[in-house]
């Protein structure tokens, strides 16, 4: 199996992006997958980046027992030498892998259903609906991409394609498929620096608040302007419709860009250590990258030669910008790509760390999943699983309870007042 990185080149000013496409073949003469596919569902560098295993000769071995154990509490990489499990380890051009797997009934939904870490899309689609989310990984359903949902992703890609053609180069390793996303980064903000005033698909991750748990983002856009030398967020969202979404989907769109604006200041501000990047993401910091790897280093002067010295120099160059300043989204028409409106969001500190510390609770089993409240089921009528939910169906029976019970009341009041006429 071969996986590919789509290298996205500014050919006006020389930024280069790297993109993730997964591409099938067993050989060097395998053909590349075309450059408008890399929006494609299953494309390893969407907002759903939970698959990342990347085999070839060398590394099949180690990467494959690293996907299998991604719901699993703990994973070590131990030296050869102690390499005496052959049911729970693995060893491949010097790699060995240890797993030590919890059961599944003590594993909490982090470690059931994510990779040790989880996507800004993760925490927006459980803010909508908790039990919907969960539904996703526990019922087996067949993903089908709507017609409202092509042409969003067609207008986000037409944007990104303004200003970036597509290039494709091959990746070894786990560690090769996060130095692109550290690369990406690295050149948006060389290109700030360099007086470049917008950048596009930014990969940011972080831990937030302190909660040791890991979070990964992909920013639409980011406006810099070098006068000011200040640095804006927007968000664009599009519609089918020409209104604005409900206040539940605002409020959702608001979570998004400040958990955004959270993971990119904590950068700036020094608040990530390459430890944490590793430890959470089960990387080796001296693994060397690959051979395209090195390359696109190597044509843009950087000497990095593996996460280890990337991280290093890319954490300490992110603290010459500045915090996001602003944060808006923008609703678009799909049909027109008419601008319907443009809103500001103030950023919020405090309420983002209550919010953000709730939904953690039921990722680190600490509560059990919830769903929408009476006021918001009209959520239900868009629902994939509104026949099987089993909240929906508790809901119902306390309302009806509650109905019977205020029934029974009233029955009783309207004896007690007919005895007292009496």
């Amino acid at each position: 199996m071969k996986f590919m990185i789509c290298v996205v080149v500014n050919c006006i000013q020389g930024r280069t992006i790297f993109k993730m496409e997964a591409g099938a073949g067993d050989s060097e003469s395998a053909p590349a997958e075309p450059a408008e596919n890399i929006y494609d569902s299953q494309d390893l560098w969407s907002d759903e980046d939970d698959a990342l295993l990347v085999a070839s000769s060398d590394t099949h071995a180690c990467e494959e027992i690293l996907s299998k154990a991604s719901k699993a509490a703990e994973i070590t990489k131990v030296p050869d030498s102690e390499h005496d499990d052959p049911q729970t380890s693995s060893r491949d051009s010097g790699c060995t892998v240890q797993v030590k797997r919890l059961p599944w009934a003590e594993r909490n939904p982090l470690q059931k259903f994510r990779p040790g870490y989880l996507w800004v899309s993760d925490l927006t689609r459980q803010h909508w609906c908790e039990q919907m989310m969960l539904y996703t990984f526990t019922v087996p359903t067949i993903p089908v991409e709507s017609p409202v949902m092509t042409a969003g992703s067609n207008l986000h890609l037409a944007r990104e394609l303004a200003v970036h053609s597509v290039v494709q180069v091959k990746v070894t390793s786990s560690e090769d498929i996060w130095a692109t996303k550290v690369i990406n980064l690295f050149m948006t903000i060389q290109g700030f620096l360099n007086g470049i005033n917008v950048a596009r698909e930014i990969p940011i991750f972080g831990a937030p608040f302190d909660k040791d748990v890991f979070i990964v983002g992909l920013i639409d856009e980011l406006r810099f302007d070098p006068d000011s030398y200040t640095i804006d967020l927007l968000e664009l969202k599009t519609r089918s419709v020409r209104s604005c979404p409900k206040i539940a989907q605002q409020n959702q769109n608001k979570l998004q860009v400040m958990l955004y604006k959270k993971l990119f200041d904590d950068l700036v501000k020094g608040r990530v250590s390459k430890e944490t990047v590793a430890k959470h993401l089960r990387l080796d910091l001296e693994k060397p990258f690959g051979e395209d790897i090195m390359g696109h280093l190597d044509s843009k002067f950087l000497t990095a030669k593996n996460l280890n010295e990337l991280l290093d120099f890319v954490f300490i160059r992110i603290q010459s910008l500045t915090c996001i300043s602003q944060l808006s989204i923008e609703y678009v028409l799909q049909d027109t790509n008419e601008s319907l409106s443009q809103n500001p969001v103030e950023y919020d500190d405090n309420e983002l760390k209550a919010t953000f510390e709730h939904l953690l609770q039921f990722w680190q089993g600490q509560r059990e999943v919830e769903g929408v409240e009476i006021e918001d089921s009209w959520k239900c009528q868009r629902c994939d699983f509104a026949d099987v939910c089993e909240w929906r169906e508790r809901k119902a029976q306390e309302h009806s309870h509650k109905n019977t019970a205020k029934a029974k009341l009233r029955k009783k009041m309207q004896v007690s007042v007919e005895n007292n006429l009496l």
